[in-house]
Formats: C-alpha cells, sequence, structure tokens
C-alpha cells in the first residue's frame, strides 16, 4: 500500500519530499527498489551523484563528479538531473537542510529554490497520463525521470514548493507490519505472547523494534525489555510515560468519575458495532493545584490506558511539523491517553519576539488532528484559565466536555484528607475508624476551606512528617541504627496516628493559594463559569456549610 502511494505521487508530482526519521534510512532506500528505473544518489557529502546498488548499498559507482564549494556543487548535482538524458530515479538527501539552514544566506537560498523549481517544471514538461493502470506502468518504466528529497533530519521545504513538492512521512510500522517482524526475530512464539510484544512494539519504527530485540538477553522478560526501550525512546523524541499514581483514587470531583466511566465504555468494540465515534478528549481548567493532573493520572488508569505527556517547551522548540510527528507516535501508541498539561502555553507568543506565528501554525496542527483523528487516542488538557485558549479550540467538535476543577468542596475535601491520611495511619481508611468526629470533621473542613487538593495532601505530609520526628526523637534512634531498620514499621515501633490538632497545626503553617492572590483566582473562575461543566455535583452532605441568606428566610 505505502509503495504503491509512493508510485503514484511520484507519477503525479515528478518530485516529492520524503521525510524520515534517521535511523529508517536504509530501509527507505529500500523501498526504492521496487520501482523499476536506475537508481541515483547525492547527499551534501558526496563527491558527485552515483548509481545504487541495491544489493550493494555501500558501493560507491559515480556517474559525475562535482568541483567547488558545498553551494556550487548542490546547483551543480540539481542541474545535471534536469539535463540528464536518461531516465531514472535521483534521490538528493539532506537537500533540505541546506535550504533551510542559517549559514546560507537568503539569496543563496533563493538561488537553491530557483534550480530546484526549474528542474522539477523540466520533468513535468511530458504529458500526465490520469489512469491507474498507466501510473503503475509508468514509474516502472523506463522512459521518465523522478526527483525524491531524502529528509532524514525532518525539517522540511520551505513553505512556497509545498504545492510543486509535496511532502511524505515514512510511515511508523502497521501492526501486521510489526507482528511479521517479531515473527522473523522469534519465529516459535505462542499467539498470546506474539500479540502482547505487537502491542508493547507499537510506535517504534521498524529499525527501532529490531534494536529493542537485540536488547533481550537470556532470562530476559521480552516484554519487559522492549516497554523500557519503547520509553526511553519516546522520551528522547519529548514524550514522557507517566507512572501509574501511588494514590489509586481521588476525591470528589463525582462528574469527572462518572464521565470517564462512559468514555471507557465508549471505547469498547460494542460502541463501533452501534457507530458510536471515539471519544476526542476532555479540557480542564481549574486554579492550580486543584488536582487536574492527578485527576488524569486517574482517568487513563481506570480507562487501563498509558499516560503520554506531550511538553510546552518540547512542542515550541521543535514547531509545527515536530508536532505532527509526536502526534503520529502516540496515535501508533494507542489507546492511549496524550495528555497536554498547561495547554494555553502551546499557543503564547514569543516572549522575545511578540511573534506568534508558529503558535498560529501548532494550533492548525491540533485544529485537524482534534477534528480529524480516528483512533482510540484520548486526548486530556489541562490549563488555568480558559480565556487564555484560542477560542477555535472550545468550540463544539473538539472536545467532549470542558470541565471546571475548582476547590474542593466540604465532603470532597473529607475524602481528600482521608485518602492522603490512610497512607500513613490505617485508621484513615473508613468512617468507622476515622479518629475524628463529626464535629472535628467540622472544624477541620472549616479551616480548609479554599485550600486546594495540593495543600491538603502538604498539610497532612507536614503532620505525618512532625509525628515521624517526635517517634525518631523519643526513641533516641541514631542514624546507623535508623538505616538497619526494616522498611515496614514493625509492632515494636509506635505507628503514626494522624489526628486534629496535629492536621490544625499543620494547616497554620500554610498560606493558601486563595489568601494570597483571591482577586486572580475569582477571575479564573468567573470566566470559566459560563463554559465549563463543573467538576462537581453540589454539596448536599451533612459537611456542607449551611447556606446564609443576607435576606433572611
Amino acid at each position: 500500500m505505502w509503495i504503491e502511494k509512493l508510485k503514484n505521487h511520484l507519477h503525479i508530482h515528478k518530485a516529492i519530499a520524503l521525510s524520515l526519521p534517521l535511523i529508517e534510512r536504509l530501509n527507505a532506500l529500500q523501498v526504492f527498489s521496487h520501482i523499476s528505473l536506475p537508481s541515483y544518489f547525492w547527499s551534501l557529502t558526496t563527491p558527485g551523484i552515483s548509481r545504487l546498488n541495491y544489493s550493494a548499498p555501500h558501493s560507491v559507482e559515480l556517474i559525475t563528479e562535482f568541483n567547488g564549494a558545498l553551494l556550487e556543487r548542490t546547483k551543480e548535482a540539481i542541474a545535471f538531473i534536469r539535463d540528464y538524458p536518461a531516465p531514472g530515479l535521483f534521490i538528493l538527501e539532506n537537500l533540505q537542510a541546506l535550504i533551510n539552514s542559517k549559514a546560507t544566506s537568503f539569496l543563496e537560498q533563493e538561488e537553491l529554490i530557483a534550480h530546484l523549481v526549474d528542474t522539477v517544471c523540466t520533468l513535468h514538461s511530458e504529458r500526465l497520463v490520469s489512469s491507474e493502470v498507466e501510473i503503475s506502468r509508468r514509474v516502472n518504466s523506463c522512459d521518465d525521470k523522478f526527483l525524491v528529497l531524502l529528509d532524514v533530519h525532518e525539517i522540511g521545504l520551505p513553505q512556497t514548493l509545498n504545492s510543486l513538492i509535496p511532502t511524505l512521512t515514512y510511515p511508523l510500522p502497521s501492526s501486521k507490519d510489526i507482528s511479521a517482524i517479531i515473527e522473523s526475530l522469534n519465529p516459535n512464539l505462542d499467539e498470546a505472547t506474539l500479540n502482547q510484544l505487537q502491542l508493547t512494539c507499537a510506535g517504534l519504527t521498524i529499525e527501532e523494534i529490531k534494536i529493542g530485540f537485540r536488547r533481550v538477553g537470556d532470562g530476559d522478560n521480552p516484554a519487559t525489555v522492549l516497554l523500557d526501550y519503547k520509553i526511553e525512546r519516546l522520551k528522547a523524541l519529548g514524550l514522557d510515560f507517566i507512572p501509574k499514581p501511588s494514590v489509586g483514587d481521588f476525591g470528589g470531583l463525582d462528574r469527572i468519575k462518572t464521565g470517564i466511566e462512559e468514555v471507557r465504555t465508549e471505547f469498547m468494540e460494542v460502541a463501533r458495532r452501534y457507530k458510536i465515534p471515539y471519544p476526542k478528549g476532555w479540557l480542564l481548567a481549574g486554579v492550580p493545584g486543584t488536582g487536574k493532573t492527578f485527576c488524569s493520572q486517574i482517568c487513563a488508569q481506570i480507562l487501563g490506558f498509558p499516560l503520554i505527556s506531550v511538553g510546552a517547551d518540547v512542542v515550541k522548540g521543535g514547531g509545527a511539523g515536530f508536532l505532527k510527528r509526536l502526534l503520529t507516535r502516540i496515535e501508533a501508541c494507542s489507546p492511549a491517553v496524550c495528555f497536554f498539561d498547561e495547554f494555553d502555553k502551546f499557543f503564547a507568543a514569543d516572549s522575545s519576539t511578540g511573534e506568534d506565528k508558529q503558535s498560529k501554525q501548532i494550533l492548525g496542527i491540533l485544529l485537524t488532528w482534534l477534528q480529524e483523528k480516528r483512533s482510540p487516542t484520548f486526548v486530556i488538557a489541562t490549563l488555568n484559565r480558559l480565556d487564555a485558549l484560542p477560542p477555535e479550540l472550545t468550540r463544539a467538535g473538539r472536545f467532549d466536555k470542558i470541565f471546571y476543577v475548582g476547590f474542593p468542596q466540604s465532603v470532597e475535601r473529607k475524602e481528600i484528607f482521608q485518602l492522603h491520611a490512610s497512607r500513613f495511619d490505617p485508621r484513615w481508611q473508613s468512617d468507622e475508624t476515622c479518629p475524628l468526629t463529626h464535629s472535628d470533621w467540622m472544624i477541620l473542613l472549616g479551616k480548609t476551606q479554599n485550600c486546594t487538593g495540593a495543600e491538603i495532601r502538604a498539610i497532612v505530609e507536614g503532620a505525618a512528617k512532625r509525628i515521624f520526628h517526635s517517634l525518631y526523637e523519643s526513641l533516641g534512634l541514631k542514624q546507623e541504627t535508623l538505616d538497619s531498620l526494616p522498611l515496614a514499621v514493625s509492632e515494636v515501633e509506635p505507628p503514626i496516628e494522624l489526628g486534629l490538632e496535629q492536621l490544625l497545626l499543620s494547616r497554620s503553617e500554610i498560606t493558601s493559594l486563595f489568601s494570597r492572590d483571591p482577586e486572580r483566582v475569582l477571575a479564573m473562575e468567573n470566566r470559566a463559569k459560563y463554559v465549563a461543566v463543573e467538576a462537581s455535583s453540589p454539596d448536599t452532605s451533612s459537611f456542607a456549610p449551611p447556606l446564609t441568606s443576607y435576606w433572611g428566610d
């Protein structure tokens, strides 16, 4: 299928650019062996144009040699292709890098582009035939010339050339291709193991899969080794696999919990039979520390998908083309949750120049991808200020839902306290064994009004640390004695017991975000109020503060 697409584009356009990772260079060159034409190769480092021998790729047969500086040799190579009297497939490697190089002046760039345009127009001078049968015959016959610009740096051509020389991206292997590669490397695998390894290798290139298998040693679990290598490779590209959180649930946010269960159902195969499309994703807006990132981790865990994070700084540094390649990798890893933290930073103008051209290109890529993606990839994007996003991203059809994650309500703060306190004191795991009475809870919840989930976690951890240090001092433990203790607390050692007094003391040492900057926090909330859905239902529990009115009953 890919080879036929390549032949089709060559016949129609005569010249194409092929973007690919450097590691796939030899595999890409082998693809051209399926075209029954003499193949010729030139790169920035070769003295001239050589004929490719696919059976011996390292042998060099120069058909012409150029002298002079790099720029002159490049222009001679392009002119040679234009004037070459015989048919052939000409592959120029990394011409894009030279055209886009900062070392190349504007006039030199324009001169190279002019030579390239002249050559491509000459290739187009013959009459094009549109029949599919004729397409296959023409590209495989010896009566034409074609040009391929191989781009192993994945830089891309200047925008002015895109209509004349379209860019193809070398595809990642399909699941069928991956299975064939695995079977060629390990022919005796059972079907279950083969399927597991195929899912593990999804998102890697052909050569990366081969390297991953070479890393598997005697006695190693291939799936574990391959997954570690996959995480390493994707991290090198700027994608992070976020591990599962230490706490397996989040407090409150009942509408998000209900929503993610619905999303999980919509990803099932039965939904496809009912023509239900794959879910697109969610926007989570709210002040810092309200648990948006942690909530995203739990949502990925409920779906059973890996959480792959895309960093704003990485994308801004690489540009729109780089983002497009990252999204291709993520889709190849699907099912997955694609996580954009601090989403508004992707569209901020350059702080030094004030230009937002790149931000507009990034926005265009994201808008197209969110609208057209058909893979089981669920997007969760978090941000603080909803009004910082371009309005195109918040219209219907981009995201399925927009949630506002505000300060936790009383009953939610109670759940968050219990989730974190139970890590240190098992009594907090249930209401029956919890050391706090209802009146104690009312005091604690009243003191933590407008505290974020992160601040509540800090309160609990601060109290636990204070108790630990007091136990450490009372037992008279020395450092060497402490190091020799087992990881689990023994029955002899007194446990950490968290109570109201310790938590209130820890609370008094924390200045909440709301108390520091109430105006900004309320502004964030008010701007999102009529756009987003509240992530939590109204608190009707016995812990909710009484409703008050200035106008009486």
